[in-house]
């Protein structure tokens, strides 16, 4: 049972302690029996809640008395006959022991009538207790995906798995055996322990020993076989690039040699189709010069020894398709190269590297050719990839970084790169080869690539935006007419790319250029064709895009759009600085005819979207543009404004007959805009020729009178208004009613409504007659709505309408009061001077009086009971404010006037107008 909720004293409190003060200081004007007033309440207000608890907890406590003096059976109420039949009958008793049954004498049975025995019902089994049930585990969270592997990840895990197979023991005893083979002729050479020839004829003994032993073992155990023979060619480059390098071999000699060991090595595996005597033979190889390298500089003896690797490898791709061989050559090949351009490249060496580079790229391009004969490439896998894809990046950076001082050598370069790949695709094309399609493909996107990376290298930024947007948009075209997503992709990424590089290079002004006829524009404008086109292109090829494809058409269109008017407008301003504000609108308008045209010469309905919407849009942008401006018609601002305002309504109508959406609010959105410029203008020009009030009046006047247009009873013209009531009748004079209705506030309240060069007169001056006027628009405007459309305005209780508008009244004939006082009496019109100025509250309080006894007078002979109301509650203000402002004063003639005055007009009210009944058939409250 919870405990009973006691009752709070503090709303009674505070406001009896508010009531007794505000008495207290009203009859003796001082603050301090304000408190002591405030005082006297609290202390009523928590003797009258004492008062209620003592009464409350004596009821309390003679209920409980009441409940303990009633004997059992009566505070124990009987079952009523619904729950007695609804019980079931008790089980009967467990029959006692049989002692207990001896001793008490059953007693005599007696019978009174014939009743006849129940029948026995079948009794339910006993319910077992419910066992308890362990709760069920919570299964647990299935863990995260691991994360897909790097290419480098699975490298290294082809390596182990690679030294994992077979016989890991001899493999890596082999790796070891070959390091230390290598440190040992090292130590030798620099600790002098040998003849050197004897080392390297020791060493050249050890690797034809390897080489024969794994030959002989080959049938038996070929595994192991495979790892000797690798390790003995391995030894064997060794011995030749190091003898060559201590000049124990002549040049000629030990070329010829390095052949021989790699063609060697070449046969070796591909007679036994061992990918790991490859593998260990080509390593080995490679690693040779760096273990006994001095330090010399040698670098045509390197690239030499590695271009004929690099030959064993490409021997190798000849017959057998092994990638990982190819990957590794190309990694030991361009890393050794890399560092080497970093530490030991010297301007003078520029033809020889770039000779020896240009050999290993076309090596290694030969090579992807080679596999693709065999297997196609897997582009996505990192071993194909990196070969095709990887190559000519790291080729050409190289290349790149030795030929950069030299004027448009890079440029160049590209274009010859990009020549190659085209020439060679369009080869490879022509053999009609179905392995070599996915190749083929890869060497035209290689082409485009390095053709559109020699424009920035050759032209400025702004040419090379315009080159790349076209070079895209052809792209695009042609992966449309193939079906190929790539191509398609590529070219829409190579369109944002020449977007961004567009962007950065733009310059706002150079004097240098002409109009129209300067790289800036003609880059936008290719930017917004190329855009454009790829639009319609990816529009008409809808059904086909792929799921992330959606709404790209859109995208780009919009994308061509934006290019069009970011370069045209500016444009217009560089060339049109007289006239730049009307040059803008007219240039959109001319926009908005274009895209129309696009639209139904090609039967496409985005362009006739982006149209229809285009003009209000960038009418807010115009209108914001214009607060820089001062007003709305600067720079031949009316001509462009005229010209917006046509296209715009022949985008209405055209829209019309295409089925577009929202034309209802497009309509309503030219009135506001009209409204609005009109409005600006208007006030402009006035306040250019005179001062005072003048200037603000057309911010009232003009929506008056559009709402006045909009609220005759027969609308003109027929189209587009008459055809577009709602639109225009409702959308579209609602918002300018709303606007009207905050200005009659605004200005009511901030200005002094000063007239200049006319007199003035309360209520037949400027501003209070364009307020009337304002008023007036709005009861023809109300008048001419139907009950829907009145519904639609204002969905709330129509009795808060008639409260808004009458506080809007009351506000404007308040300060038509103060204005009035002001200009004819002197009286202060700031806010501190009116809440001290005795005039001014005296002639309040009269003319609130006089408004209550008016509303209370009229309301009781038309029986509004809610205007009576309201009309009483200003009289209860007016009575406060006597009390509690003008009392402080009482001694002047004004203070006593308005007391008077307003006590004559409360006993004149209460005599002529009565509360009016809620219903005609109750009577009067008197």
């Amino acid at each position: 049972m919870q405990p009973e909720k006691q009752t709070s004293s503090k709303g009674s409190t505070i406001g009896l302690a508010l009531l007794f003060g505000v008495i207290g200081a009203s009859l003796t004007s001082d603050l301090e029996n304000f408190w002591f007033g405030a005082l006297l309440g609290a202390l009523l207000a928590q003797i009258f809640h004492l008062r209620g608890r003592v009464q409350a907890l004596d009821e309390q406590l003679q209920s409980l008395r009441m409940s303990i003096e009633l004997p059992e059976p009566t505070r124990r109420a009987p079952p009523s006959p619904a729950t007695a039949e609804s019980t079931p009958p008790a089980a009967p008793a467990t029959p006692a022991p049989a002692t207990a049954a001896a001793q008490a004498p059953a007693p005599a049975p007696q019978v009174t009538s014939p009743v006849p025995l129940p029948v026995a019902q079948p009794t339910a089994a006993p319910t077992p207790p419910r066992e308890r049930v362990a709760p069920t585990p919570t299964p647990p969270r299935r863990p995260a995906p691991p994360p897909e592997p790097t290419a480098i990840d699975r490298l290294v895990g082809e390596f182990i798995s690679w030294l994992k197979r077979g016989n890991p023991l001899a493999r890596i005893g082999i790796v070891i055996l070959f390091f230390g083979a290598t440190f040992l002729a090292k130590y030798a050479a620099e600790n002098s322990l040998f003849p050197i020839e004897l080392r390297f004829v020791a060493i050249a003994i050890g690797a034809f020993a390897l080489l024969i032993i794994g030959w002989r073992l080959r049938d038996k155990r070929s595994v192991y076989a495979q790892l000797l023979q690798g390790g003995g060619i391995a030894g064997l480059y060794l011995t030749v690039y190091a003898a060559t390098r201590f000049d124990l071999l002549p040049t000629g000699l030990a070329f010829g040699l390095l052949v021989v060991i790699a063609l060697a090595a070449a046969i070796l595996a591909v007679g036994q189709n061992a990918l790991s005597l490859a593998v260990i033979g080509t390593a080995g190889g490679f690693l040779a010069p760096i273990m006994v390298s001095t330090g010399s500089g040698n670098f045509i003896a390197l690239f030499t020894y590695y271009a004929v690797l690099n030959l064993g490898v490409f021997a190798v791709a000849w017959f057998r398709t092994w990638k990982v061989l190819n990957v590794l050559g190309f990694l030991f090949t361009f890393t050794i190269t890399g560092l080497w351009r970093v530490n030991g490249y010297q301007s003078d060496d520029l033809l020889a590297a770039d000779a020896f580079l240009i050999l290993f790229f076309l090596m290694y391009v030969g090579v992807s050719i080679l596999n693709c004969v065999r297997q196609p490439p897997d582009l996505k896998g990192y071993v194909s990839g990196s070969l095709v894809f990887g190559l000519p990046i790291v080729a050409f950076g190289l290349h790149a970084s030795m030929v950069s001082p030299i004027e448009y050598a890079m440029a160049w370069s590209a274009f010859a790169l990009a020549a190659f790949y085209l020439l060679l695709g369009w080869m490879l094309y022509q053999t009609r080869r179905e392995s070599f399609r996915l190749l083929v493909e890869a060497f035209a996107a290689l082409g485009v690539i390095f053709a559109s990376l020699a424009i920035p290298l050759a032209f400025d930024t702004r040419t090379t935006a315009a080159m790349w947007a076209v070079e895209g948009a052809g792209l695009l075209w042609l992966g449309v007419r193939q079906e190929r997503k790539l191509a398609r992709a590529f070219g829409a990424l190579l369109q944002i790319m020449a977007g961004i590089g567009y962007l950065i290079g733009m310059h706002y002004r150079n004097a240098t250029d002409l109009p129209v006829l300067n790289s800036t524009l003609l880059g936008a404008v290719m930017l917004s064709i190329s855009g454009i086109c790829t639009g319609y292109w990816l529009f008409r090829n809808r059904a086909k895009q792929a799921r992330y494809e959606g709404g790209a058409d859109a995208v780009f269109t919009l994308w061509g759009v934006g290019w069009w008017l970011l370069g045209g407008l500016r444009e217009v301003d560089m060339y049109l600085p007289s006239a730049s504000y009307g040059g803008a609108l007219s240039f959109v308008a001319l926009t908005v005819a274009l895209l129309a045209w696009l639209s139904l010469k090609r039967e496409w309905r985005l362009p006739l979207l982006i149209a229809t919407y285009l003009p209000p849009i960038f009418a807010l942008i115009a209108l914001a543009g214009a607060l820089d401006f001062v007003h709305p018609f600067i720079r031949w601002g009316a001509v462009g404004w005229v010209l917006l305002f046509a296209a715009h309504f022949s985008m209405l109508r055209l829209g019309e007959s295409r089925d577009v959406q929202g034309l209802n609010w497009l309509h309503a959105g030219a009135v506001w805009v009209f409204t609005l410029v009109v409005a600006w203008e208007a006030s402009y020009q006035i306040g250019e020729l005179t001062t005072g009030v003048w200037a603000l009046l057309p911010w009232g006047v003009v929506p008056a009178l559009v709402i006045a247009w909009l609220g005759r009873q027969q609308l003109r013209p027929r189209w587009p208004v008459a055809a577009r009531e709602k639109a225009y009748r409702v959308y579209g004079a609602l918002p300018a009613a709303v606007g009207m209705m905050l200005w009659i506030f605004m200005i009511n309240i901030s200005s002094t409504g000063d007239s200049t060069w006319l007199p003035y007169l309360p209520l037949l001056n400027p501003l209070d007659i364009s307020v009337a006027l304002c008023f007036a628009s709005l009861a023809m405007w109300w008048s001419s709505l139907s009950v829907q459309q009145r519904e639609t305005s204002w969905p709330f209780d129509w009795r808060a309408l008639i409260g808004v508008i009458a506080a809007l009244v009351f506000v404007w004939l308040n300060a038509a009061l103060i204005r009035t006082l002001h200009h004819n009496f002197g009286a202060p019109i700031t806010a501190y001077g009116m809440a001290h100025s005795t005039l001014v509250q005296a002639s309040i309080s009269i003319f609130w009086g006089v408004l209550g006894f008016t509303a209370m007078t009229v309301a009781a002979r038309q029986r509004w009971r809610y205007v009576w109301i309201v009309g009483a509650g200003l009289m209860i203000v007016v009575v406060a404010k006597l009390f509690l402002v003008d009392l402080s004063n009482v001694g002047t003639v004004a203070r006593i006037t308005s007391f008077l005055t307003v006590g004559a007009l409360l006993l004149v009210t209460g005599y002529l107008a009565p509360l009016p009944p809620r219903k005609v058939s109750e009577q009067v409250t008197e």
